[in-house]
């Protein structure tokens, strides 16, 4: 009796370490049912652009918004990553059940600067709208000071967990683009710097799920920060993503809303830079050299580089 009693001890043990040996620790004899295993995807935020040599980690990405789609790109879930420190080593773990084919989209820098979308579990797509900058009677809020960052995954399938005998999860690498752009004006040559002003606007305020930019939103004009100096200003602006095709345009203006120069922002100037990629370079510096005798723009360079030059007949003070 004592014998039997003490066989069935061993043969129950030799099963239980069997089991875990084989399953990880998650097998019928813990969970009643094998899709109660444990699955996910570990995700690793990171940045490189067509430009950059090395993977990077921005330390102004802190805070992350991800969300999952399942096979047919419908919403799942939403998780956050709060008081992100990113480097090779950091991962933010997404449990996932059932198990299945899913990709996701992560936000960083979502702020009280956007109004945000509440998407809805299975019916949302990627191509809906997800957050929108806000404005007051068509002026965009202030982004100084602040970044916007986004990215979307591959596919990745999670096996059915009885085929795996196991929890299964799965290390997914996600890079992030940064789709915030600082653009600095400056206007020299004008006796009285406060007399002018510059606007940028474009229609590239609203987002979808997946970080396309949707035409429906509307056009937005960027506030400037001014300084101002000896016969010369300087105008400062945070844009969002920078792409041909949303209405984009810069005006220079004087004295009672004169338009010295009136263009597109892209086409006219910054992609008139040699080798300029606007995946990589998101910061400009445009320089307005005007001639007020005539009231004219004599010259305008973007980034060190001549764009374009007119000749008013008046030789320059500078």
């Amino acid at each position: 009796m004592k014998r039997d009693l003490r066989s069935g001890i061993v043969a129950t043990l030799v099963s239980i370490i069997g089991a875990f040996l084989l399953g990880g620790g998650c097998d019928s004899m813990i969970y009643d049912e094998m899709l109660d295993c444990p699955q996910g995807v570990y995700l690793k935020f990171y940045t490189k652009t067509p430009c950059d040599v090395d993977t990077l980690y921005p330390a102004d990405i802190k805070n992350v918004n991800i969300y999952v789609f399942d096979s047919e790109n419908k919403f799942v879930a939403e998780y956050e990553a709060s008081n992100v420190t990113l480097s090779s080593d950091y991962e933010f773990l997404v449990p996932i059940y059932p198990h299945g084919t899913y990709s996701f989209v992560a936000w960083a820098g979502i702020n009280e600067h956007y109004g945000l979308q509440s998407p809805k579990q299975g019916l949302t797509t990627k191509e809906e709208l997800l957050l929108s900058l806000k404005q007051t009677a068509g002026v965009a809020e202030n982004l100084n000071g602040t970044s916007l960052y986004v990215g979307n995954s591959v596919d990745v399938t999670l096996p059915d967990p009885e085929s795996v005998l196991g929890a299964y999860y799965a290390h997914i690498p996600l890079g992030m683009t940064r789709y915030t752009n600082r653009i600095e004006v400056i206007v020299e040559g004008i006796a009285n710097p406060q007399n002018y002003h510059v606007e940028i606007s474009m229609r590239n305020g609203d987002y979808s799920m997946k970080g396309n930019i949707l035409s429906s939103g509307a056009l937005l004009e960027y506030p400037a920060e001014y300084t101002y100096g000896d016969r010369a200003l300087s105008a400062q602006f945070t844009t969002l993503k920078l792409e041909n095709g949303y209405n984009d345009r810069i005006i220079l203006m004087g004295k009672d809303n004169k338009i010295l120069y009136d263009e597109e922002l892209l086409a006219t100037l910054l992609l008139q830079i040699p080798n300029v990629n606007l995946n990589c370079d998101h910061d400009f510096v445009i320089r307005f050299k005007v001639e007020e005798q005539t009231y004219a723009v004599t010259e305008v360079w973007v980034n060190d580089w001549l764009i374009h030059s007119y000749d008013t007949g008046v030789e320059s003070d500078y």
